[in-house]
């Protein structure tokens, strides 16, 4: 499932391809995951221009100029692509089987188009007022994004610190608490604060603490500028792969040397997800 980076590089991507675009057309192949009527959907977003993208949590809400905003969630599988005259035939997109499962097509006036491609058909589209955006089900049951410059060491302890007989990698993974840290960046995180991910919050020293926030936030923001990762299904809007696969250090190394010390990476189930490790390098 994508996570944080992932989500990011689509929205900065999208904010710079599709901003001030007027929509002109949409078409669905599988409108049960458009959650709002599909008519309505389409009648609404029609003629309206795209004022920016942005990011909360996982969601990607796109505003437009008539107090709506698609808000969309890439779920498992799920991508934006965006094609217009210079690159609809490139090899990403006509080679790359995972770019093809089309099922939304968004077309601009300018004959852009921003189309969604999910192979497991998980991922969702619903048409919202702006100003409720903030309000719905699925936002405000989100914790502080992990990368919020309000996310400082005394509200990240305090947020951990009631979950004290918890594992630190698995109360990570809960987006009610902090949102945006997904399977592959708690492991990376980890690693490089030095702290194995089934230590009890409880247990953490001091340094280990003053070692944890800045490792989460210097791994996200790495793979932001990289693109995100693309372990499995995931590309960026012009249907390439994320490149931080390339510099993980435990995600997915199983049986491979660990890089710093040459101990080899560990892998074992920690609540129902697996998570990658180095026993020397980590306490």
């Amino acid at each position: 499932m994508p996570e944080l980076p992932e989500v990011q590089t689509v929205v900065s991507q999208l904010d710079q391809k599709i901003t001030g675009k007027v929509i002109s057309l949409t078409w669905s192949d599988w409108q049960k995951k458009i959650l709002t009527p599909f008519k309505q959907f389409s009648k609404t977003i029609k003629g309206a221009r795209v004022l920016g993208v942005r990011r909360i949590g996982k969601h990607i809400i796109i505003d437009l100029d008539n107090d709506h905003s698609i808000v969309a969630h890439l779920k498992m599988t799920g991508h934006f692509l965006v094609k217009d005259e210079t690159n609809r035939l490139s090899k990403a997109f006509t080679e790359d089987s995972i770019n093809g499962y089309i099922h939304h097509i968004i077309t601009f006036a300018d004959g852009m188009t921003l189309e969604f491609s999910d192979m497991r058909k998980f991922g969702w589209l619903r048409l919202m007022k702006t100003a409720e955006v903030e309000e719905s089900a699925s936002i405000t049951s989100l914790g502080i994004d992990a990368l919020s410059r309000k996310l400082t060491p005394p509200v990240f302890q305090t947020i951990l610190i009631k979950r004290k007989t918890r594992p630190v990698g698995v109360v990570l993974l809960e987006q009610n608490l902090i949102a945006g840290i997904g399977n592959i960046y708690r492991s990376e995180a980890l690693y490089l604060a030095g702290v194995l991910p089934d230590r009890r919050i409880g247990t953490l020293t001091q340094s280990e603490w003053a070692r944890i926030l800045p490792a989460i936030k210097k791994v996200l923001r790495h793979a932001v500028r990289l693109h995100g990762t693309s372990d499995g299904d995931f590309r960026d809007t012009d249907g390439l792969r994320g490149r931080f696969k390339r510099v993980l250090y435990v995600y997915g190394r199983t049986g491979e040397p660990c890089k710093k010390c040459g101990t080899i990476i560990e892998r074992k189930k920690l609540g129902s997800r697996s998570i990658f490790f180095c026993s020397w390098c980590q306490k």
